[in-house]
Parts: C-alpha cells; structure tokens; sequence
C-alpha cells in the first residue's frame, strides 16, 4: 500500500530546539544567562583564571573543586556579598546550564554526590555570612491582620458573595482561593481552570469547595504524580451560613459568570462601569486570562487602592493562612481516632473564615454528633479577635461555642442562659505567634 510522499514531516533539529525552548519559562531562560554571565565573569578574573578548561568539558571531580572555590568568591559588581537566595539561584543556573541540550549531563551540582563538599562549603558560608552580618537573613512576608482584611472591605476592594461587580467579585474570589488553597505563584494561578473547583455537597447539609489538580505540563507541580492523573485536594473551603463574605457563595457566584467559551478561571473582567454591561447577564468576564504580571501584583494593587501601608503582596495572604492555622492550636488540627481528615478539613476551614468574617453573623464550623437528644450539637462558632501588644507583639483570643440546634433552630451556646451547664464551655486562649 503506497503512502503519500508528503503525509510525514520531519522538523529540522532548529525547530525542535525552539519548541524546547519556548517550553521553558523566559524568567528561568532569563535567571540561568544571568547566573551563568556571574560564573564566566568570575572565571575571567585573577582568583578564577586557574579554572581555565570550560565549565562543560569539566569532569565531575575538576568541576567540584572549582564550584567550592567560585560559591565562596562571587560578588556583586559594588563588591558586596550575594544573599543566600543569590547565591543558590547561581547554583541552579549551572545546574540548568549544564543538564539542558546541548551539554545534556547526566548528573546534577546540586543533587549528586559528587559536588557534597562544594555544596556543604556553599552552606557553611552563607551560614557565616549571616552569623557576620554581612547578609541579612531571609526576610519572610509578614501575615494580614484583621485590619488589613477589613480594610479592603471597606474599600471595596473585596466585596460580599452576591457582588455585581465584576472586578470587585474577582478579586474577591481571587483572595479565598489563594488563602483557603495557598496558591499565590503567579504562574500556577494563570493556569488554574475553572473545572478545577469543584463544588460538593455532603447528605447533612455541609457545602463545599475542593481543588482538583490537573497534573499536566502546562501546570507546575510539585507532586510527582503521572502528568494525565488528577490529584484531589484535601483543603476545602466551607460556606459560612448567614455571612455576606460567605467564600463558598462567592465562588459559586463567580463561576455562574465565567465566559463558557474558555476555561480559565480567571478570565479578563467587564467594565462594570460601562454602559454596555448588564448586571442581568449571565457573562461578565471575556476569555481571555489576565496575564500573569498582573496577578502577581493583585494584592499589591488592592492594598495600594484601600490605602494600606506598607503595601501587601500576594505572599502575605500564604502567610496570613499560615499564621491563622498556627494560632488555632494546630496540633488539635491533626486527624485523630474521633476525628476524620474531613472534620479537620472543616476546623481549619472555619479558623480562615472566622479570620475573614470578622464582625459578620455566627459561623457553623464543623459538624460534631452528639448523643443528647433534647439538645443537639451541630457544630462549633470559633470567635478570633486580635490584640495589638506595646511590643509589637500580636495577641489571637480564640473563644469556641458549641452550636445547638434546638426547636429546628441553630442557638450559640453564647445566647444561652448563664445558669445552663453549656454556657461553662466557653474558652478564652491567649496565643503569641510565631516570628513569621
């Protein structure tokens, strides 16, 4: 059987090395030529001049030695030292370097055994560094206080469930995903799609929001699941009854106006201001994603329009979730034999929204049976307020109420009557937080 001369195409080896070169990210193109212009630079000058054979003809033995001397002599072009951060981002760009075509190594500086003692000089001397004070140490993101949260509130920055504005729904759903999921990097946000919140509902009345992970090149992971498998969540987000910055309503609403034609979840908004938006439609968003400068600098430019100072970054609201779940004890946040890693789920949950719905009605946390007929346990109201101390310190006051449902009525134990054993099981706990 004759097949056709021109069915099959060959690529020439140019085209295939653009299309490996278009599937790496132009900030990691960009951070290996810049650690590697550091490294030549340094191998030109008099203390790497003895290193003259080329970095990729070097065997593994030659390359440790000159790796342990360059780690500790690399400088800015002012003379001072690199930060720590620096000074490994230069070792990745070798590594990068090295590994990727068309020097294809087959073992890495960073992981192989073979370069232990250029990376635990590596080690040694950042460590002296900071001990010196000649680097600072790594500066982490500090947490959102209530204040901040209610700030943007006001502002309208961030907006209640049942928002008509665009924007301001967006960034709203924008903010519960990152703090209930922790998904602040900027590439992994642009790549999240809509189908990946899932919606669910258990048989007792509890709705919720889980993340499904597409494993797929076009989204970074960090697991080393198959790249076709989908990797279910255990975080969820639980809805808030009777609260206006309900997350699960918010992102229900947010959904229901996506553009069905694209399936990125966050999708350009409408003007809301324009006299061609409808509030009545049932699309308010284009297909195409916002770009993902853009959403690197989302709470940035939130925190600059509520005017918050200093101004907030995407990183601090990971930090923030961090900060919640460390004051609400999370050593009783692990699952134990009474409690499942769905009833974890929840009390986490319900810390995050009780963060957020600062002022707003009671909360039902999470389900707890009870064996009391007359009066039943339904779930948990958690209470957080945040104190300012002289010192800077930050104070959490947690209060925890049972909820009961009592004539098909749900009662905080705090509206019962002194008298009654119930109201006793009210708690107050002073937490300090860790450094952040």
């Amino acid at each position: 059987m004759a097949v056709a001369s021109n069915r099959f195409a060959e690529l020439p080896p140019e085209e295939i090395q653009r299309l490996l070169d278009n599937a790496t990210a132009k900030s990691t193109v960009k951070a290996t030529k810049f650690g590697m212009k550091i490294f030549y630079e340094w191998q030109a000058s008099p203390g790497g001049a003895k290193f003259s054979k080329p970095i990729e003809e070097m065997s593994k033995e030659e390359l440790n030695v000159c790796l342990r001397s360059f780690y500790t002599s690399a400088r800015k072009q002012d003379g001072s030292y690199y930060k720590a951060t620096s000074l490994k981002s230069i070792r990745s760009a070798i590594d990068r370097h090295l590994r990727a075509p068309p020097h294809n190594k087959p073992f890495s500086v960073i992981a192989d055994a073979a370069f232990t003692e250029a990376n635990k000089v590596l080690g040694a001397f950042v460590k002296d560094l900071k001990l010196s004070g000649k680097i600072e140490a790594t500066i982490h993101k500090k947490a959102m206080t209530r204040e901040h949260v209610q700030k943007l509130f006001d502002s309208g920055q961030l907006g209640p469930a049942d928002s008509k504005n665009p924007s301001q729904l967006q960034r709203t759903a924008w903010f519960y995903v990152g703090l209930y999921f922790g998904r602040r990097g900027r590439e992994r946000q642009r790549f999240l799609k809509r189908d990946m919140l899932v919606h669910r509902m258990r048989d007792e009345g509890v709705e919720y929001f889980e993340l499904h992970r597409k494993m797929t090149p076009s989204l970074p992971s960090t697991t080393s699941a198959d790249a076709d498998d989908e990797v279910e969540s255990d975080t969820k987000i639980f809805a808030v009854p009777g609260s206006e910055r309900c997350p699960v309503n918010t992102l229900k609403n947010y959904l229901a106006h996506l553009n069905p034609t694209s399936d990125v979840l966050f999708q350009r908004p409408k003007d809301s201001h324009s006299a061609r938006f409808n509030p009545k439609d049932t699309v308010w968003y284009s297909p195409s994603p916002i770009g993902k400068t853009f959403l690197s600098c989302f709470l940035k430019e939130m925190s600059k329009r509520a005017g918050i100072v200093p101004h907030l970054t995407n990183h601090c609201l990971r930090a923030t979730s961090v900060a919640v779940l460390s004051h609400g004890n999370l050593h009783s946040l692990a699952p134990t034999a009474e409690s499942s890693t769905f009833e974890v789920e929840q009390r986490k949950s319900s810390l995050l929204s009780s963060f957020v719905t600062a002022g707003q009605a009671p909360q039902h946390c999470y389900t707890t049976p009870s064996r009391d007929a007359d009066q039943r346990v339904i779930g948990t109201m958690v209470e957080i307020q945040q104190e300012h101390q002289p010192g800077g310190e930050i104070v959490f006051q947690v209060r925890k109420f049972p909820v009961l449902l009592k004539d098909n009525q749900s009662v905080a134990v705090a509206n019962v009557p002194a008298e009654s054993n119930l109201a006793q099981s009210v708690k107050t706990t002073p937490i300090l937080p860790k450094p952040v």
